[in-house]
């Protein structure tokens, strides 16, 4: 029980974070600033991410057995902390950030010694053991997973919302493991997170406190993320089978593998940001901002149901993964390529293109119908991320 009184000191020390940095965030810069791909009118403090680390640390500061157990991960935390702030302040380059990331991956996987051994019995042969490929293919899914939640901090509460899904989700998981220091871990978490969200999330009691949490928060999160991926599913007794992350961490990775593989069809570096994530695609064809962020909030969910449903009924792994790779093979037909399915299909807002926040930018003039357009200017315009 006291675990949620932490999460609830978590939740008003973010709040009152989020309040008090508004005015140093404004001194040293640390905003978002609107023009070109980014459309959110005034400049948006990036303390989001800031607030809910340091709330989170501080909730669990009496709390040894936690900080303890999981010493390397706030190790990492720390690192990605402190590379995240550097680039919401615009003094770091991509590369350098990759390389922080990289280091994280492998403090996880050899200072920890937390990382693959099997993805569990894919092909009904038994457990697939990964032997020599484990680190490595760790420090790569560790990484994509990472810049997966980052990639998708484009509309206001979905970065925060999937993350926040995914790792109740998880919170859920360690819970019917028994693993109590985890449990504690993640519900602090969730509730510094849900301090974050009544800043970030679209609704009209936010009024002026209107938060982004930066890559300070999105890097932090998804590494979360991957840290408990593994940790959750590599157990020599009681885990989760590999395949159900695939399930919950869903929107995530399939985004990430649709806007990839079309970069790379489009003989483009899979590094450079576009305005092809499925939240852009949902925005051009008429959706607002809280209407895009509810349905992938609630794919995510639907996803991690399904997953977790497979699981808990004593589904075969093999199933479980043939399931998903026929979602993700529909996914890659509706989104790798959507103007190709979408050219006869009319737009729900004719006159205007819809903006971060949901909110119709400038009228057009005329109608755009011919989605064509669409898969065009994925091509030739910079995007969010």
């Amino acid at each position: 029980m006291t675990f949620f009184v932490q999460s609830l000191v978590a939740f008003l020390l973010t709040a009152l974070l989020i309040v008090w940095l508004r005015r140093p965030a404004q001194r040293f810069g640390l905003l978002d600033h609107a023009g070109g791909r980014k459309r959110h009118g005034d400049s948006i403090p990036l303390t989001g991410g800031i607030s809910l680390t340091l709330a989170f640390v501080a909730s669990l500061f009496f709390s040894s057995q936690v900080l303890v157990h999981y010493a390397v991960l706030f190790v990492a935390m720390a690192l990605l902390f402190g590379i995240g702030l550097l680039d919401d302040l615009g003094e770091v380059s991509p590369s350098g950030k990759l390389i922080v990331q990289v280091v994280a991956a492998l403090f996880m996987t050899s200072w920890a010694n937390h990382f693959l051994t099997n993805l569990g019995d894919l092909f009904d042969r038994g457990p697939f053991d990964l032997r020599n490929w484990g680190i490595p293919l760790t420090i790569f899914a560790t990484v994509a997973v990472t810049n997966g939640f980052n990639m998708l901090d484009g509309i206001d509460g979905l970065a925060g919302g999937l993350a926040f899904c995914v790792l109740a989700v998880f919170a859920a998981f360690a819970s019917i493991l028994g693993d109590h220091i985890a449990v504690k871990f993640l519900v602090v978490l969730l509730g510094a997170l849900a301090g974050f969200l009544i800043f970030n999330l679209p609704h009209p009691w936010r009024g002026r406190r209107r938060t982004f949490m930066g890559d300070t928060g999105s890097l932090i999160l998804g590494f979360v993320v991957a840290w408990f991926s593994v940790d959750l599913t590599q157990r020599a007794d009681l885990h989760v089978p590999p395949v159900v992350m695939l399930w919950v961490v869903g929107v995530v990775l399939l985004d990430l593998f649709t806007v990839t593989v079309r970069r790379v069809i489009r003989r483009r570096d899979p590094a450079l940001p576009d305005r092809g994530h499925i939240h852009h695609l949902l925005l051009r064809r008429g959706f607002t901002g809280p209407q895009t962020l509810l349905w992938l909030l609630g794919a995510n969910l639907a996803l991690s149901a399904v997953g977790t449903a497979l699981w808990r009924l004593g589904v075969p792994e093999f199933v479980s993964l043939a399931a998903f790779l026929v979602v993700a093979a529909v996914y890659l037909g509706l989104f790798l390529f959507p103007a190709r399915l979408w050219r006869r299909l009319p737009r729900r807002v004719r006159d205007g293109a819809t903006v971060r926040d949901g909110t119709p930018a400038a009228p057009t003039g005329k109608a755009v119908t011919e989605s064509a357009n669409d898969n065009r200017a994925n091509s030739a315009q910079p995007g969010s991320r």
